[in-house]
């Protein structure tokens, strides 16, 4: 018995263990996040081919559809493999990084094994969430590896036996293979433009690469992944080589590159490896298309196309190749050494340079063959045409709806053997060709082909065909914009139709421009990259909007191969050069804005020697060790730092050159990127560089300031936006003057001259101060909404769908850089989606909402390398309503424009009691009132204010009798004397000087307005006609959006004096109905006499 009650106490006791330990299985065992790991980099990119980084970085987003507040990665593993086989088995032969406890998702270093050259690799990912759930792997993703070292190179450089550099070579190489490949990547490194064809069929979507780089010091080559496109039995790899940026005469340094390429195919067969290199067994012969023009600023022309040569089946086996010749091999050994050429480009870059076309190939070769970084060019969006329309010269004009850059195809027809037909690209209709932007089209006997760019592009909008007998249908019509491989990682749409339209035609602005991995300053005439532009697009257009990582490694990359030996930076990356401060700032200015948006410290760490170099050699173009600011060259002359604010509304051109206000403007500049540089050095720890970057800095602003200001007026030099502004953001002003500073430059942009009173230099930094030094959207919304010259909103009404490079809106460059930059305004300004300046890099982020003006509401969104951040806000009476999304992994101070924090509820209470919300205080606002600061993790956040605060608006500083001065000058039209300043524009008319004018267009119902952004009491206007036109007019004020009568007038003449009762009004108008010639006026002014 007692035994039996034994054995059963054992049972028990067994089933209790079994229990306990069935229950600790269960609950060591975590369940499955609902976190999805998705969008997996390599080096910024998908799936990228061939790079060349032995420790590539990996990236990946988080992904939950639930949207758990808080939720974030607290751990994750890797796995790289260097099959697909071993993947899936979850087999990390390559690296298996174990679990990691860290929520860093972008930019893991790569901590594996050594990689190898010309193999793949495959990897994927899984995460732990907040909550210690593991997620599923990711899918699968993978990179290759390029050709590592010099030697893994076995191909030579070949070329075409007299060859022009205008001529488009077809090369080919037959081989064979016993079985289907397990895995073939071809590695190209062209001079000039590539294409690869395998068995007939082309291996990529690419065109037009690779990208354009310092040629003496590095080419880029691309990576190719054949292994579909070969079979077991006889192959034919063909190569269509044209030399494109060999042509290009403007870099003394390398004048006349060599027209050849190399290439070498690596094949993996089951128990052999099979390599294809370049070499004189390779075939090859002229193609059927070749290049038009000179490839030059003025005329970079086009491509013809002869259909009497062409060869469909050039690049397939079956083809017969024995009468083509034998390429010749460049013997690198035996090339001529280059030295800096003598060649004249003229002191303002204008003259066209001999051409090389002729030349064969004798220049040595000293580049260094890496990876190209950047994704490939390709067919980036598909142009529709609108219209045809028959010339009086009995051509044919397609409207091909928008100004781009890129390639134009037609189907032709009802041709004669060697008819020729022209194609003429203008990018303005009263012009038949923009800057000699031609191709050309030979009929075969046919009569029928295919008109298509391959090896050149064209900027315009207009193509004049002629040498056609019939009028072409749309259909057969075609355009594709070319750029890098980018995606938008930007949306924005509000109330405002007029800024939804400017976001969009500045994003194609951008796009248009950016050619050959570089921004340009325009397509057509120069394809220059001048850098002030790119100082101003990468922080407005490119890091908030495109994806840039990878395009911003490899124009760093170009920078500093392009350095002077003394440290000089190049103001124009690809040209002939100058000293222009802020054209060869964006070391370090851009460099460190794309740390600010990625975070990426790799970046500044390959950079940092060229900065260090750059630094010194301003350093010795400074005063410093005598307490002075920059040296500063001869007025009016192209010495550093040169010039100023470049294309104004009020000018500044060459002549502005090292004026007072040019050097002010530089002087700002040196500062902001002393600042940068300091930031930089802090970055990286350089404990002695921090020493000296701050010092510099500390005397850069005191003489900056003391050269410039004016403490009675609180004005620098003559108080432009531009002077104020680079003044505050650039830390010169001392914190006792801020303030008057400040005022004056509300005061330039609400009153003195509110115009939007900056060029293409002013940009960069001009953006950044209103965006997220000054935070002022409220007064960029009140210049972006105008619609009269000059502002953003006129050249919208002139039609425009890029931006033109004046802001006349006419002239030779309609498609141009020049006021590109304003992208940051929607995503970081009206949304206020921006990075924290204490946590750079976007995973922990500020969102600043600038409900502003009369906007009624603002959808925006912004793929950030974590995920997408969703700022929707929209007003309604008094109240607003705030939809917040912030991506998993990512946390960020919210900013809610209220007066109280018991006001902000977020869905149903109160916010800082809500789920997830911390408050922590509140701010100031001079643009939106104030505003309750939160902290919140990852989720979706719907915030509700019941009452938003009140903004005051200052009163003009200064305030004078004559209250034309505190106006804007709109008008009907203006005679254009010139397309970089019309001369006898609307403002003219109140600029306290007589000897300028506003001039009409034409003579009859043509009005001058005064607009003022607080209305103004008056009862006397004195106008100043320059002659005695004017017939008949009346003056006239809007009450309730309808113009009523003050005064009728049948002449006018010089110091006319109209008395009546005072009105108040936000406009009055001098509506001339009728005049004897186009009427002037020099000036008018309006008073309230008491």
């Amino acid at each position: 018995m007692k035994n039996q009650l034994n054995s059963q106490n054992f049972k028990n006791l067994f089933f209790k263990l079994l229990l306990i330990v069935a229950v600790l299985l269960t609950s060591s065992c975590s369940k499955v996040s609902m976190v999805k790991v998705e969008g997996l980099k390599c080096e910024y990119r998908t799936n990228p081919l061939g790079i060349d980084n032995l420790k590539p970085r990996l990236s990946w987003k988080l992904i939950e559809e639930n949207k758990t507040r808080g939720q974030k990665q607290t751990a994750f593993q890797v796995l790289v493999a260097s099959s697909l086989e071993n993947l899936i088995n979850n087999i990390g032969d390559v690296w298996d990084s174990g679990k990691i406890e860290s929520n860093q998702s972008v930019n893991n270093v790569f901590k594996g094994e050594n990689l190898e050259s010309s193999k793949q690799y495959f990897w994927k990912v899984k995460v732990w969430d907040v909550a210690g759930n593991i997620s599923k792997w990711s899918k699968v993703a993978h990179f290759s590896m390029g050709l590592l070292e010099k030697d893994d190179w076995k191909g030579e450089w070949i070329y075409k036996k007299d060859q022009n550099k205008k001529d488009h070579n077809w090369y080919r190489k037959n081989f064979s293979l016993e079985e289907n490949p397990n895995s073939a990547f071809i590695y190209v490194a062209s001079f000039g433009y590539h294409e690869v064809y395998v068995n007939g069929e082309k291996v990529s979507n690419a065109v037009m690469n690779p990208v354009y780089s310092f040629v003496k010091k590095r080419l880029p080559y691309l990576t190719y992944n054949i292994k579909e496109h070969l079979k077991k039995g006889d192959n034919v790899i063909g190569i269509w080589h044209a030399a494109g940026w060999s042509r290009w005469g403007r870099i003394k340094a390398y004048y006349d590159a060599p027209f050849v390429f190399k290439a070498q195919a690596d094949i993996k067969l089951s128990n052999n490896n099979i390599r294809i290199k370049t070499d004189t067994s390779w075939k090859c012969k002229k193609s059927y298309s070749a290049y038009v023009g000179r490839w030059d600023i003025k005329d970079f022309g086009g491509e013809i196309i002869d259909e009497r040569l062409r060869e469909d089946d050039w690049n397939t086996v079956k083809y017969d190749d024995s009468n083509w010749q034998n390429a010749l091999v460049f013997n690198n050994d035996e090339a001529k050494e280059v030295s800096v050429s003598n060649v004249n480009l003229g002191p303002k870059g204008a003259i066209v340079v001999p051409s090389t076309d002729a030349n064969p190939p004798t220049s040595k070769i000293t580049a260094a063959l890496s990876a190209q970084m950047v994704e490939p060019q390709v067919k980036y969006k598909e142009i529709n045409p609108i219209g045809v329309q028959k010339d009086d010269e009995g051509n044919y004009v397609v409207d091909m709806g928008e100004n781009y850059t890129g390639f134009f195809e037609m189907n032709l027809f009802n041709g004669k053997e060697g008819d020729t037909t022209t194609f003429k690209i203008a990018d303005r209709e009263v012009v038949a060709s923009s800057w000699n932007q031609r191709s050309k089209y030979v009929f075969d006997n046919t009569g029928t082909g295919h008109f298509t760019n391959r090896f050149n592009l064209a900027g315009g909008r207009w193509v004049t065909i002629s040498g056609i007998n019939y009028k072409p249908e749309l259909k057969d019509i075609k355009g594709y914009v070319i750029t890098n491989n980018r995606k938008q990682i930007s949306q924005f749409e509000s109330s405002s139709n007029l800024l939804n339209k400017i976001y969009q035609v500045n994003l194609n602005t951008y796009i248009a421009n950016t050619i050959d991995g570089i921004l340009v300053d325009c397509p057509h005439r120069e394809r220059r990259g001048w850098g002030e532009v790119t100082v101003a697009a990468m922080y407005g257009d490119a890091l908030p909007n495109f994806e840039s990582g990878a395009y911003m490694t490899q124009y760093a990359q170009f920078m500093q191969d392009a350095q002077a030996d003394d440290g000089k930076m190049r103001a124009v990356i690809n040209g002939d050069d100058f000293e222009f401060l802020m054209w060869m700032a964006n070391s370090p200015i851009t460099i460190w804005e794309t740390y600010r948006m990625l975070g990426d410290k790799k970046l500044l760490e390959n950079h940092y020697p060229t900065l260090q170099k750059w630094m010194h050699w301003l350093y010795e173009h400074s005063d410093y060790e005598t307490g002075g600011a920059l040296k500063i060259g001869t007025r009016g002359s192209l010495e550093f730092p040169g010039l100023g604010d470049w294309c104004t509304p009020r000018g500044n051109f060459w002549t502005s050159s090292n004026s007072p206000e040019s050097a002010h403007f530089n002087n700002c500049v040196y500062a902001f990127m002393l600042e940068n540089a300091l930031h930089i050095a802090k970055t990286l720890n350089k404990t002695e560089d921090v020493a000296i970057y701050k010092k510099r800095l500390d005397v850069q602003r005191k003489a900056t300031h003391k050269n410039s200001y004016d403490a009675s007026t609180g004005k620098y030099g003559e108080g432009h936006q531009v002077n104020q502004a680079f003044a505050l953001i650039s830390g010169v002003t001392p914190e006792a003057e801020q303030q008057k500073v400040y005022n004056n430059l509300v005061d330039q942009v609400l009153y003195k001259f509110p115009y939007y009173d900056t060029g293409s230099s002013g940009q960069a930094l001009y953006a950044r101060y209103f965006t997220e030094y000054g935070e002022r959207m409220d007064l960029i919304y009140e210049l972006l909404k105008d619609k009269r010259h000059p502002s953003y909103g006129y050249f919208i009404e002139q039609g425009k769908t890029v931006w033109p490079e004046r802001w006349s809106a006419i002239g030779n460059s309609q498609i141009h850089t020049c006021y590109t930059g304003i992208g940051g305004y929607f995503i970081k300004g009206f949304a206020g989606i921006r990075p924290d300046p204490k946590k750079l890099g976007m995973q922990h982020f500020i969102v600043k909402p600038s409900p502003v003006g009369d906007l009624k509401f603002a959808n925006t969104s912004y793929q950030s390398m974590y995920g997408n951040i969703k700022v929707n806000w929209e007003k309604e009476a008094e109240s607003a309503r705030f939809t917040i999304e912030v991506p998993v992994n990512t946390s960020a101070k919210i900013y809610i424009p209220a007066q109280d924090s018991k006001e902000v509820f977020e869905s149903e209470t109160i916010a800082e009691k809500a789920e997830g919300i911390k408050y922590l205080g509140t701010e100031k606002s001079d643009a939106i009132g104030n505003c309750i600061i939160y902290q919140v993790g990852s989720g979706s956040y719907d915030f509700k204010v019941n009452k938003l605060p009140e903004v005051n608006y200052p009163d003009p500083l200064n305030k004078p009798d004559n209250l034309a001065l505190v106006g804007r000058m709109n008008a009907s039209s203006m005679t254009i004397q010139s397309e970089k300043l019309p001369v006898f524009e609307a403002f003219r008319a109140n600029d306290e000087d007589l000897e300028t004018k506003w001039k009409a267009k034409t003579a009859n119902n043509e009005w001058l307005e005064i607009e003022w952004f607080k209305p103004q009491t008056f009862n006397t206007i004195v106008i100043e006609e320059d002659g005695e036109n004017i017939s008949k007019y009346k003056i006239e004020y809007l009450e309730n959006d309808i113009w009523k009568t003050l005064v009728n007038g049948t002449s006018c003449g010089a110091n006319t004096i109209h008395d009546f009762k005072a009105v108040t009004a936000f406009k009055c108008r001098l509506q001339i109905v009728a005049s004897k010639t186009k009427p002037s006026i020099s000036e008018i002014k309006i008073y309230n006499v008491k």
